[in-house]
């Protein structure tokens, strides 16, 4: 999913450790992963601590699964 607001995860805002962006971030739940990908630096980060189940509850209804990330940007545009 695309979360063009800021993200909020457990009550902190989310900002990118490269260069602090905090809008935009691309949210892919792959195989029971989660992984934000900011759009600025594209720099990934994989978030242990949330589950596809939390993915789930945040992206609204989920109308494809992916095989793998990569595939999932591209269906993305990103």
């Amino acid at each position: 999913m695309t979360h063009p607001h800021p993200l909020v995860v457990d009550g902190d805002v989310r900002a990118c450790g490269t260069c602090g962006s905090y809008r935009g971030w691309v949210v892919i739940s792959l195989r029971d992963e989660v992984w934000l990908r900011c759009p600025a630096s594209r720099h990934e980060q994989h978030k242990s601590h949330l589950d596809t189940a939390w993915h789930d509850r945040h992206s609204g209804p989920v109308t494809h699964r992916h095989d793998t990330y990569d595939d999932g940007l591209r269906n993305l545009g990103s």
